[in-house]
């Protein structure tokens, strides 16, 4: 961050398809009007003040038009997350606790 550097997560879906198939993590997404996808894309973008960005790796029409809806969603200013607790809670079930 201090040095204007911004990583791109790439793998990110793949690499956390157990994470993502939790009934939990489901819920979380349904109440805020996302896949368990574009929640981990949110997740990952509320960390780090905007310095990571998840790669989207798709050949899916319907998955890139939701991939790219959330991002404009953050980007218009929308907090998708209502508090760090949720974050930290989040990152606690997506195997990253301490986060």
């Amino acid at each position: 961050i201090e040095h204007n550097i911004h990583y791109q997560s790439f793998w990110t879906l793949s690499a956390n398809r157990k994470a993502l198939s939790e009934t939990e993590i489901f819920q979380l997404a349904e109440s805020k009007s996302l896949t368990p996808q574009t929640l981990m894309y949110a997740f990952l973008m509320s960390l780090g003040g905007g310095y990571i960005t998840p790669l989207s790796g798709t050949k899916s029409q319907d998955h890139m038009a939701q991939d790219v809806a959330v991002m404009e969603r953050i980007q218009a200013g929308e907090s998708i997350f209502d508090t760090e607790d949720e974050i930290h809670h989040i990152a606690t079930l997506l195997g990253m606790p301490g986060l």
